[in-house]
């Protein structure tokens, strides 16, 4: 008579889900902040270059390392913290709307979708 065993893996394939979820995050993140930055209007730099991100597992990269927020776990967050940020996205009854941040969500959503699905299916496999 043979003997079957069965062996619960759930715990170790949603710790390795997990892992990859939060990799293809900061992916996504650097390819949004990236585009971001490529679209942001220059006068001084210091709108550009205040652009950075933060993970829900605390990564935080860019800008002038004063971006703050908690995000939470699987989640990222792709901003500024220079108070006239908003002016410049949305504009003001004295100046046009120079839109940076959706701009640059909009320009890398495809690739995100691709990073996310590239890695989800390998540890599907």
């Amino acid at each position: 008579m043979s003997t079957v065993k069965f062996i619960d893996n759930s715990k170790k394939v949603k710790a390795d889900v997990l892992k990859q979820r939060d990799i293809a995050l900061v992916e996504a993140a650097v390819v949004v902040q990236g585009e971001c930055i490529a679209r942001c209007p220059v006068d001084t730099g210091r709108l550009r270059g205040s652009i950075g991100y933060i993970t829900g597992s605390g990564l935080r990269a860019g800008g002038d390392g004063t971006l703050q927020g908690s995000p939470a776990a699987g989640e990222a967050v792709v901003g500024t913290n220079v108070e006239y940020a908003a002016h410049v996205e949305y504009g003001t009854r004295f100046t046009e709307a120079q839109a940076f941040m959706r701009t640059g969500f909009d320009a890398s959503r495809k690739e995100v979708d691709g990073i996310f699905k590239r890695r989800l299916r390998a540890e599907a496999d």
